[in-house]
C-alpha cells in the first residue's frame, strides 16, 4: 500500500514558468494599484478640507494612521504646489515638479490613463518613458536592457504621462493652453495661492462658528483661521478682520459686527483674487505693501543652512538680485561637477 504524504501547500501549486505572468505585467498591476492609492489619498485630502468640522470624529479616530501616497509629495511647506513622479518598478523614473494644486488631480489621472495604455505584451519601447520604464523592470529582475530609437517628439505626438501638464522654465502649460495664458510660478504668485487657501479656511470656520462652539471644538482644533479674531473674549458678535500676506500682518479692521465680517472677508477674497501676480499694481498701497512682503519672505538669508554666500542678496555682498520682470529672486548654482559657483543670469 502506498503511504500518502501531506502537502505542505495543502495542494495549491504555482504557476508554470510559461503561464506565470512576466515582470513587466506585475509591474504595471503595481503602478496602477499606487496611483490608483496616490488618486485616493489627494482626493480624501481635498474633500476632508471642503467641510473641516464635518468629519472631526473620524479625524481624532484616524490620528497616528498616516498614509503615504508614492505618486505626489508636496514641493515644500506652503502646500501651493506638488512635485508628481512617474514610478515604475519601484522607482522614481522622472518628477514634474512644482505643479499648482488646481492642476495636480489631472496630472494623476494622466499617470494613470498612461500605465493603462502600456502593453505589457508588446510594449511600445520607441516611447521614451516606456523604455524607461521597461529597462527599471529590467534592472530590478536581472534582464536585458533594451536600447531603441526613440520617437521624435516634433514628428510623432507621444503619450504624455502627466496627462498634458508641461513645466518648463518655471512657467506653467495646461493642456496645450496657448503661450498668452501661461503663469510664471513667482514669488507673488505663491503667496498669492497660500493667502487663498487661508481666506478659505477662514470662511468655512467663520460659516460654522457657532456650531463650533456649541460642541467646545474651538481649543481642540489645532489650526486656527487667521483672517478673524475675537474682538473681545466674552462675546462671539464682534470680530477683528485681518488681511495676511507672506506670513506679514498687512492691515486688520477692529469690531466689526458679525453680518459685515463675513462681507468684509468675501470681499478680501475677491481683492486677492483680482491681484494680477505677473503684473501687480504698485500704486496701489495694499498691493505694495503685500509685494514688499513677498520680496522680504524669498529674499536668500545668513542662515546655518546657506553653504554659498554668492546665493545672497547683492546688497549683503552675494549675486542674487530681485526681478522687477518676473517678480521673483534670481539666484545662481553650485556646479558640483566643476566645482564652480555658476552666476545668475542678468535681466530675468
Amino acid at each position: 500500500m502506498i503511504k500518502k504524504y501531506k502537502d505542505p501547500f495543502g495542494g495549491i501549486h504555482g504557476a508554470s514558468k510559461l503561464s506565470a505572468p512576466s515582470p513587466f505585467k506585475i509591474d504595471k498591476e503595481e503602478a496602477l494599484k499606487e496611483i490608483n492609492r496616490s488618486l485616493d489619498i489627494w482626493n480624501e485630502r481635498k474633500n476632508a478640507k471642503k467641510n473641516i468640522f464635518h468629519s472631526f470624529v473620524e479625524l481624532i479616530q484616524k490620528k497616528g494612521q498616516t498614509k503615504k501616497a508614492l505618486h505626489w509629495e508636496f514641493f515644500d511647506n506652503s502646500k501651493v504646489s506638488v512635485n508628481i513622479h512617474l514610478l515604475w518598478s519601484k522607482d522614481i523614473i522622472r518628477t514634474l515638479k512644482n505643479i499648482p494644486n488646481e492642476q495636480v488631480k489631472d496630472a494623476l489621472i494622466g499617470l494613470k490613463n498612461f500605465y493603462t495604455k502600456i502593453s505589457s505584451v508588446k510594449p511600445d519601447l520607441s516611447h521614451p518613458d516606456i523604455l524607461r520604464c521597461y529597462n527599471q523592470t529590467a534592472k530590478n529582475y536581472g534582464l536585458q536592457k533594451r536600447k531603441v530609437e526613440l520617437k521624435n517628439q516634433i514628428d510623432v505626438e507621444i503619450l504624455d504621462p502627466f496627462g498634458g501638464i508641461k513645466l518648463e522654465n518655471d512657467e506653467f502649460f495646461f493642456n496645450g493652453v496657448c503661450s498668452d495664458k501661461k503663469i510664471i510660478l513667482n514669488s507673488i504668485e505663491k503667496d498669492k495661492r497660500n493667502a487663498l487657501n487661508e481666506l478659505n479656511f477662514s470662511l468655512e470656520y467663520f460659516d460654522q462658528i457657532d456650531e463650533i462652539q456649541t460642541k467646545k471644538q474651538v481649543n481642540i482644533l489645532k489650526k486656527k483661521p487667521k483672517n478673524f479674531s475675537f474682538s473681545y473674549q466674552t462675546s462671539s458678535y464682534y470680530f477683528d478682520v485681518h488681511l495676511f500676506w507672506a506670513g506679514k500682518l498687512i492691515k486688520s479692521i477692529k469690531k466689526v459686527t458679525k453680518k459685515k465680517t463675513r462681507v468684509a472677508l468675501v470681499s478680501m477674497k475677491e481683492f486677492i483674487e483680482s491681484i494680477n501676480t505677473q503684473s501687480p499694481d504698485l500704486c496701489d498701497s495694499s498691493v505694495k505693501l503685500m509685494y514688499e512682503a513677498s520680496k522680504y519672505k524669498y529674499k536668500p538669508k545668513r542662515t546655518s543652512r546657506l553653504k554659498h554666500k554668492e546665493l545672497l542678496s547683492i546688497d549683503e555682498g552675494g549675486m542674487s538680485y530681485w526681478s522687477n520682470k518676473t517678480h521673483r529672486w534670481i539666484k545662481g548654482r553650485f556646479n558640483k561637477n566643476k566645482n564652480i559657483f555658476v552666476a545668475p543670469n542678468k535681466n530675468q
